[in-house]
């Protein structure tokens, strides 16, 4: 199919007179993100917390486990199980560099969990990071690129998950409802609301964006986060840089500006903590600076031991916290993945973001050159709502909850099943897969 055959003379998004009959069944790739999209909805109103802490979920004060937490992945991976079944074939889709770098990172974390499980002994273990994400891998194994329908289906689900985050943080901040002491709703998880902030800018809901903000004001009052601010920045720094006037050159700059922040910030550390101490003096919240520091000292400790490769995520995941002995997440996903991967993990980690950075932002602007708004729109949002989750790494153990780290995956995968740029949007016969390679 040309190019001209998928969009019109001015360059809009596809119309024909298929689009408007319902397919007979929907694409592989739309039914495996339909299913990362029921894992994030059941993520989103696991008051409890049972996804990431297991049934010591309901003693707040207990340490997280249980296989329980690993359930949820079964969802994706079964659909995918299925569909394959269906059509068995041994044909994949060429992976995009991002997946390739994901694939190196999985394995080596995956593989030193269970060294440390066999070998080591190690109770608290990498594998609520490393498991969820297998799922991210998951769209090289479907062929077939969502249609108009599908996408916009996609968008408006996001959206839904993303309105449903902030009306639940609203209503347990303000004490509606009695969930506060399981804290799901608080820094690690933050990025769902952001996500539903760009889905509403993206689709265009004005009505939706509105309400969203004043109950984001309320989650803030109740709640004042520095978290949520750096994350609600991200959100306007990716609008700014997926506009249709923005360019390449406008995302290279904010990008070199962030980076030399970032070094600046860490350069300068001692101003940086006592900049956070004055913010959290001004709104009146606990300072928990003095915690976060003793357990990323005890990471930078571990990091010396082994700079090049650490215990290859073989080691434990939590660090004791010096005043009382109680081990802790590291409360840094950065911290981490330096502590346990060395210099090669870390790599690994800002390899992945950084490529998944330049690979969305260009597949935006390429789909919305195309006259393919509709897909430029969902993936946007979802670049906001894994930026929004990078952000919440530096400050929180994110991926160190399994059903987290099985959203960002998730948000992953709905982008590379997607479909890049250059493929022609699917056409309504899901039977006339894209051509993939073997």
């Amino acid at each position: 199919m040309s190019l001209a055959q998928t969009t019109s003379p001015r360059g809009h998004a596809p119309t024909r007179r298929s689009d408007a009959i319902a397919p007979k069944h929907h694409t592989d790739s739309y039914r495996l993100s339909r299913a990362f999209l029921v894992l994030m909805s059941v993520s989103v109103v696991d008051v409890f917390n049972v996804l990431d802490r297991g049934f010591a979920a309901f003693r707040p004060d207990a340490q997280p486990g249980g296989a329980i937490r690993y359930l949820v992945l079964l969802v994706p991976i079964s659909v995918l199980l299925w569909i394959r079944l269906q059509r068995p074939s041994f044909v994949v889709r060429r992976p995009v560099l991002a997946e390739v770098v994901l694939f190196g990172l999985f394995v080596m974390g995956l593989t030193g969990s269970f060294v440390g499980i066999a070998l080591l002994g190690t109770e608290d273990t990498a594998r609520p990071v490393f498991l969820p994400m297998s799922l991210g891998l998951l769209a090289v194994l479907v062929i077939q690129p969502p249609t108009q329908r599908e996408i916009g289906a996609m968008l408006r689900w996001l959206s839904n998950i993303g309105l449903v985050y902030i009306v639940m943080n609203a209503l347990v901040n303000v004490g509606i409802l009695p969930f506060a002491q399981y804290q799901q709703y608080r820094n690690a998880s933050v990025a769902f609301l952001v996500l539903g902030l760009g889905a509403a800018v993206a689709a265009g809901q004005r009505r939706r964006l509105l309400l969203e903000l004043v109950l984001s004001v309320v989650v803030f009052v109740t709640y004042p986060s520095a978290t949520m601010v750096l994350a609600l920045l991200v959100l306007g720094l990716t609008l700014y840089v997926t506009t249709e006037r923005a360019s390449t050159l406008r995302a290279a700059v904010l990008g070199g500006l962030v980076a030399a922040f970032a070094v600046i910030a860490l350069a300068n550390l001692q101003a940086g903590i006592r900049f956070s101490d004055q913010y959290f003096d001004l709104v009146n919240k606990a300072n928990a600076n003095a915690t976060r520091l003793d357990l990323w000292s005890a990471g930078v400790d571990r990091f010396e031991e082994s700079p090049l490769v650490g215990s290859v995520f073989s080691g434990e995941v939590v660090a004791e916290r010096s005043r009382d002995g109680k081990d802790l997440p590291y409360h840094n996903d950065f911290v981490l993945f330096l502590a346990l991967g060395g210099l090669l993990g870390i790599g690994l980690l800002l390899a992945f973001i950084i490529v998944t950075e330049v690979t969305l932002i260009r597949w935006v602007h390429r789909f919305r050159r195309a006259g393919d708004d509709s897909r430029a729109s969902l993936v946007r949002t979802i670049l906001v709502g894994i930026n929004a989750f990078f952000v919440a790494m530096a400050f929180n153990p994110v991926l160190s909850g399994a059903s987290r780290s099985a959203v960002v995956f998730g948000l992953f995968a709905i982008a590379m099943s997607v479909g890049a740029p250059w493929q022609a949007p699917a056409s309504e016969d899901v039977n006339e897969p894209s051509a993939p390679s073997a």
